[in-house]
């Protein structure tokens, strides 16, 4: 039996870049695939024989290389939830999957989260706070401008810029005090741009540099920001390829951003990130890095 590749998604839309580059390079590799989506998995748990199914399919080493993940969003988190137990029966099975260790630890990997893992392991951050009263807040003597950010924010929509304390009490006013401890709030770095590194099996894939344009201060490719190759220095590849060991991650996007004296911090890391730009930019093939990764150990 010829072992298959197996994507999985929220929907069979096939306008996400990722996806139609990871499936452009396994039908070149000509590996088969089965793209399905996370309600098409069904668990089984005992002590006797564990099992997992994926479109009625029994998943186990003899037909499965690995699996790749993309969002797995749900207001209950229903999918997250259901995930990592698969992953820790797959493993049990011999099926070790991109980034099985990180999803299995964290059903979320917000940037809360992250921050623990970053300080604990002594990876520089930027100074962060969080607060879960709207008087702590008020109270907090805050250098301008300021940066407020949600913890599951993605694509850098939910990133905000104070630039006075006027602009911060306007908005923290229409806040719902219950919602306060989802945000973290951090020293603004005057730079407009930052840098994404791929990690790939634990090495640095590459870099791009992502800069913000006009008024916009968010570098975001997916907002408009340029993109551009990038030669990393040592010191941030050993930074990134850090990241994504404390993190447990064989696949992963680190953002690192540097102050005016080019000293570097870790904004975060992102297990799902996307690469359009990142291969626009670079001319790399994350695809096929992916691809062989996922197939070299089997």
């Amino acid at each position: 039996m010829q072992k298959q590749i197996i994507i999985m998604t929220m929907n069979n839309i096939r306008k996400n870049y990722e996806v139609g580059r990871l499936v452009e390079e396994v039908e070149k590799a000509e590996i088969p695939f089965m793209w399905a989506k996370y309600s098409d998995m069904v668990i089984e748990a005992n002590n006797e024989n564990p099992k997992v199914f994926i479109k009625g399919q029994e998943i186990n080493s003899d037909n499965t290389y690995s699996i790749w993940f993309r969002v797995a969003g749900t207001k209950t988190g229903k999918y997250p939830i259901g995930r990592a137990l698969m992953l820790r029966i797959l493993r049990m099975k011999g099926v070790d999957c991109v980034n099985t260790t990180a999803y299995s630890t964290w059903e979320r990997m917000g940037k809360i989260s992250q921050h623990g893992v970053f300080v604990e392991n002594e990876i520089p951050v930027i100074p962060t706070r969080i607060f879960y009263k709207k008087s702590q807040v008020l109270e907090y003597d805050f250098k301008y401008p300021l940066i407020c950010k949600h913890d599951r924010g993605f694509q850098g929509r939910s990133v905000r810029k104070f630039d006075n304390r006027s602009e911060m009490q306007k908005w923290l006013t229409k806040m719902d005090e219950i919602k306060l401890g989802m945000f973290v709030w951090q020293d603004y770095l005057p730079l407009k741009w930052d840098l994404r590194v791929i990690v790939i099996g634990g090495k640095m894939l590459g870099a791009m540099r992502r800069s913000a344009l006009g008024d916009e201060f968010r570098s975001n490719f997916s907002l408009g920001g340029a993109v551009e190759a990038w030669s990393l220095d040592e010191k941030d590849k050993v930074i990134a390829e850090k990241v994504a060991k404390v993190c447990g991650l064989d696949y992963c996007g680190v953002d690192i951003m540097k102050d005016e004296v080019g000293n570097s911090y870790v904004l975060e890391v992102n297990r799902q990130c996307q690469f359009q730009g990142f291969e626009k930019s670079t001319g790399t093939n994350v695809a096929k890095a992916v691809v062989d990764l996922m197939t070299k150990s089997s």
